[in-house]
């Protein structure tokens, strides 16, 4: 009965100590923001592309017509 009974401390002892830590739930919260960051830099750079490729085809049509230089290119 005492080996039983020791056995059975020993388990609660390990299940408590297992319950009580949190490496998980930190691996899991740097994954997110890891996560989320790299989504923002994947929206931030297309955004960028898009702008800065509006940019070349406007001055690129302004470089091409030059009879529309009076028109505000």
């Amino acid at each position: 009965m005492l080996l039983l009974s020791t056995t059975v401390n020993y388990i609660r002892a390990r299940s408590a100590d297992l319950r009580a830590r949190e490496d998980g739930v930190t691996a899991v919260e740097y994954a997110l923001m890891v996560a989320i960051i790299a989504l923002l830099m994947v929206a931030g750079f297309f955004l960028l592309f898009e702008n800065v490729s509006t940019a070349f085809n406007d001055t690129g049509s302004c470089v091409t017509d030059v009879s529309g230089a009076s028109a505000g290119c």
